[in-house]
C-alpha cells in the first residue's frame, strides 16, 4: 500500500492536469470559433463578390443587382469590423479601431463643409462620357456591356461624383447624395421632368439641327418626347446611346441633319450639380 503522501501528490497532480485542460479548453473554443466565423465571412464575401461581378455583366443595372450591390458593400463593411475586433489579443485594444472611426467620422463631417467644384466635376463627368464611345445599347443598361440613353447620362454622372469625390475627399460627393442618386431610377421622362430635384430647366427647343449652343455648357440634356436623352458633349456635338446607331455615338447637329433625334422637340435641362 502507498503512502498517504504519495496519494495525495496522485490526487493534486491529477486535479491540476484537470484544471490546465479545462483551462485549456476554454481558450481554444474561442479560438475554433474565431477562425470559423471568419472563414463563413471570408467566404461569404467571396461568394457576393462573385455573384456582383456576374449580375452586373449579364443583368441590367435594376432594384435586385443595386440590392445585391449594396448588400455586399454592408457585408463587407461588417466583415472588416469583426476581424478588427477579433484581431485584438486584449478587449482593451478594441477602443483603438473605435477611436479611428470616431476620428474618421469627425473629419467627415468637418470636410463635407466644402463644396463640389462644379467645373471639375463636369470636366471628369465628359470623360466618363468619352470612356461610353462605341459600347451598345440596352434597354435598362447602365454599364460598359450596354447602356441606354437615360442610364448613360445617369452612370456617367454617379461615376464622375465618385471620381471627384475621392479625389477631392468631398462626403457630400461620396456620401448619401451619391447612394440615392445611385440607387433611384431615373427614367428619360424623369430626367425631363426634373424628378427629386437632380434636374431642372434650362429651355427647349423646336428640333436641334442647326440649334445655337452659345450658352450650353457640357453635360446639358435635351430630352425628346420619345424618351431620347441626349448630352451636349462641346463643339456643338451631341452624344447618345442610340438605339438606331445600336451604340454609344457623337454626331454635330448642323441645320442640314437628317437624323432623327435631331429633328423632334426636346426639352433641355441641366444637372444641378453641375451648376456653379
Amino acid at each position: 500500500m502507498r503512502p498517504p503522501h504519495l496519494r495525495n501528490g496522485r490526487r493534486a497532480a491529477s486535479v491540476r492536469k484537470t484544471v490546465d485542460e479545462l483551462i485549456d479548453n476554454e481558450q481554444t473554443v474561442p479560438r475554433v470559433r474565431g477562425r470559423r466565423f471568419r472563414k463563413v465571412c471570408g467566404w461569404t464575401l467571396a461568394v457576393l463578390l462573385v455573384a456582383c461581378g456576374v449580375a452586373v455583366r449579364v443583368s441590367p443595372m435594376n432594384v435586385g443587382v443595386r440590392l445585391l450591390l449594396a448588400g455586399t458593400f454592408v457585408f463587407f463593411v461588417f466583415t472588416c469590423l469583426a476581424f478588427i475586433f477579433l484581431s485584438a489579443k486584449k478587449p482593451s485594444l478594441t477602443v483603438f479601431p473605435a477611436i479611428f472611426f470616431l476620428l474618421l467620422f469627425i473629419l467627415w463631417d468637418v470636410v463635407g463643409s466644402k463644396p463640389p467644384n462644379a467645373a471639375a466635376l463636369r470636366q471628369v463627368y465628359y470623360y466618363r462620357l468619352q470612356a461610353y464611345i462605341g459600347v451598345p445599347y440596352a434597354p435598362g443598361g447602365e454599364t460598359n456591356l450596354g447602356v441606354d440613353s437615360s442610364g448613360l447620362a445617369r452612370a456617367a454622372l454617379w461615376q464622375a461624383m465618385t471620381w471627384e469625390g475621392l479625389k477631392e475627399f468631398n462626403p457630400r460627393l461620396l456620401g448619401t447624395g451619391l447612394w440615392r442618386f445611385w440607387w433611384r431610377d431615373l427614367s428619360a421622362k424623369d430626367i425631363s421632368d426634373g424628378k427629386y430635384g437632380y434636374t431642372r430647366s434650362i429651355g427647349s427647343a423646336s428640333k436641334l439641327a442647326g440649334y445655337d449652343t452659345t450658352y450650353l455648357e457640357v453635360g446639358d440634356m435635351a430630352v425628346s418626347a420619345d424618351g431620347r436623352v441626349m448630352i451636349y458633349y462641346g463643339r456643338e456635338q451631341w452624344i447618345e446611346a442610340s438605339p438606331t446607331d445600336g451604340k454609344v455615338v457623337v454626331n454635330k447637329a448642323p441645320e442640314r441633319s437628317r437624323r432623327s433625334s435631331f429633328n423632334i422637340p426636346v426639352k433641355l435641362v441641366r444637372w444641378r450639380i453641375l451648376e456653379d
